[in-house]
């Protein structure tokens, strides 16, 4: 059962051998949180070290002593679990309703997270997210810069890097742990069938470095494949081809 959780946003970083890029999305979270906290808005910065082995975890050692004005807290895994497995960890250890994800290599846009988590507590959204500015070698781009279509059922295309409401994503199950897939798909995809409200807010969420190895949107045909089996029995739900999600704005209200 979801336990209880206080008002306010826990940003949730993930890391696993990340200690290059670390650093610029924890800063990012820290700007972030303060501006948060001048408006009233509780907040903490959680940390899942997925038992990292570059260094990463003598840098988080020592993160709280930065911050002194900030919740900073790190929680060890003994073993390395995957990504679905330390998300999971960090669900259950955030302190607030709404988690922010951000991977080390995200970059929140401090300035908007009140915006985001304004319209997350509005509309009683599951998920709530916005445009993500993808850097990189080459041209930037956009990506989750639309509201939710049923072809989400055929190809992924929303970005991991959201405002999640955590008591719905673990009533939902939290996320998948098996090694290989989409965890962020699959949860989207299983609060839809509970009806949970998807919502998409026309402004900046942050950024996304395009790195190395990062992890891609886009899944292999057979992913996708399998997740259809699963959630699209005889695409009967993209064959739709409607708008499944909503778009809304604090300051303007629902736009779609």
């Amino acid at each position: 059962m979801a336990m209880e959780k206080r008002a306010g946003v826990s940003v949730l970083v993930p890391n696993w051998n990340h200690r290059f890029c670390l650093p610029r999305a924890l800063r990012s979270a820290v700007a972030g949180l303060r501006r948060l906290q001048t408006v009233g808005i509780s907040g903490e910065l959680l940390v899942v070290d997925d038992a990292s082995r570059d260094g990463s975890q003598k840098y988080l050692l020592n993160l709280a002593a930065h911050y002194p004005d900030l919740t900073v807290r790190v929680v060890w895994l003994g073993k390395n679990s995957g990504l679905g497995a330390a998300r999971n960890v960090g669900l259950m250890h955030a302190a607030y309703r709404h988690a922010c994800l951000l991977d080390a290599d995200n970059a929140l846009e401090p300035e908007n997270l009140g915006l985001f988590y304004r319209a997350a507590c509005e509309t009683n959204a599951a998920l709530t997210y916005g445009n993500l500015l993808v850097l990189g070698e080459t041209e930037a781009e956009l990506l989750s810069n639309e509201a939710l279509q049923s072809r989400v059922y055929r190809q992924n295309y929303v970005d991991s890097f959201a405002l999640l409401d955590v008591t719905a994503a673990l009533a939902a199950g939290g996320y998948q742990t098996t090694r290989g897939l989409l965890e962020d798909w699959e949860l989207m995809l299983r609060l839809l069938t509970r009806e949970a409200l998807i919502v998409f807010v026309p402004a900046v969420f942050g950024y996304y470095y395009r790195l190395p190895g990062s992890l891609h949107t886009v899944a292999p045909e057979s992913l996708a494949h399998r997740v259809r089996r699963v959630f699209d029995q005889d695409e009967l739900r993209s064959r739709e081809g409607r708008l499944i999600g909503r778009m809304y704005h604090p300051d303007l209200g629902w736009l779609a």
